[in-house]
């Protein structure tokens, strides 16, 4: 199949007249979602989950999103950055063509990040071995896993370009800068950038600061934060690459 993504942007005031205020990244809901990724709202996909959410893995609305933004889009290939558990990994690959790849970007057991990446990220960094949903799955086979520290990795170990990029690794000021630029460094020209925990100061402060950085700055602009009151909430983050 075809590979599609998005023509034209949603313009700030066009989301909400008092966003002439801000950068972004601007709340959207389920409506302006449709409208940017025409005939998502009829998209189907198939997921396979578990009765309870690990903590620190993504919503089931997430997952739903994510699903159903892959299987729209038809990328050939997609980058996850932090594998965690595989879950996302496994629900984004069975989305797939099978001559499409999934590449997901995990921290070694016991290996301590080079950045910054202290307080709650350091819950999760991986001490050993982890058991990852799709191991042993036909999904495995559309997945390849490198097991390395982001701030190691730039696009010369990556000979492809990527359609659609998932940011969900150490969510540190310093790692969301760097696996951004990573990201954007191994992009294709139109492809989707997505990052994960926005608006969740609290905990991953690095994730707002930093997009909100670069919405001020004009860098990365515009952003879309899927949620909004009433309806969607996730704390999830669009950038279409390249489409002004």
């Amino acid at each position: 199949m075809t590979m599609k993504f998005p023509t034209t942007l949603l313009t700030p005031l066009e989301i909400d007249p008092m966003n002439y205020e801000f950068a972004g990244p601007y709340e959207i809901g389920y409506e302006h979602l449709f409208k940017l990724f025409s005939g998502l709202d009829r998209q189907i996909v198939p997921l396979e989950v578990g009765s309870m959410i690990e903590n620190g893995g993504i919503s089931y609305t997430e997952l739903t999103i994510l699903a159903a933004l892959t299987r729209w889009m038809c990328p050939k290939q997609t980058l996850e950055i932090g594998t965690f558990n595989g879950w996302t990994s496994h629900n984004l690959a069975l989305q797939l063509e099978d001559d499409a790849e999934l590449v997901t970007l995990n921290l070694p057991p016991g290996q301590r990040p080079r950045l910054e990446s202290g307080g709650w990220n350091a819950r999760y960094f991986p001490e050993t071995e982890p058991s990852l949903l799709f191991e042993g799955r036909p999904t495995a086979n559309r997945i390849k896993q490198i097991r390395e520290d982001s701030a190691n990795l730039s696009a010369e170990n990556f000979p492809d370009k990527f359609d659609l990029i998932f940011i969900d690794g150490s969510h540190s000021f310093a790692y969301v800068e760097n696996d951004t630029k990573l990201a954007l460094s191994v992009a294709n020209d139109q492809a989707i950038i997505i990052w994960h925990d926005y608006g969740k100061p609290a905990h991953w402060a690095g994730v707002t600061e930093y997009l909100h950085r670069e919405g001020r700055e004009g860098n990365l602009y515009p952003t879309y934060w899927l949620h909004h009151r009433g309806g969607l909430e996730t704390s999830l983050v669009i950038y279409v690459h390249g489409v002004k």
